[in-house]
């Protein structure tokens, strides 16, 4: 399995905001990267971005998300650096 790349990550997000792509689904992807040693992923943009991505399916209470809106600006603050 190959690292992922900062637009890789964008491209798993992009269809989250479309409701094509599940919050669980995109965090679970980007938790296999942070927790899994033998993906050791170097780059430290990335890996930040991944750990960042992980949490997306962190409900702040039952049925409801803690992160809604970020996801916009997560993808345009990666985008940056």
């Amino acid at each position: 399995m190959r690292k992922p790349t900062k637009k890789e990550i964008i491209d798993k997000l992009e269809p989250v905001l479309q409701n094509k792509l599940t919050k669980e689904e995109v965090a679970d992807w980007a938790s296999e990267y942070v927790m899994t040693y033998d993906l050791l992923v170097t780059d430290l943009v990335v890996f930040d971005f991944l750990t960042v991505v992980s949490g997306l399916d962190t409900l702040e209470s039952p049925g409801e998300y803690m992160y809604d809106e970020d996801i916009r600006d997560w993808i345009n603050k990666y985008s940056e650096k």
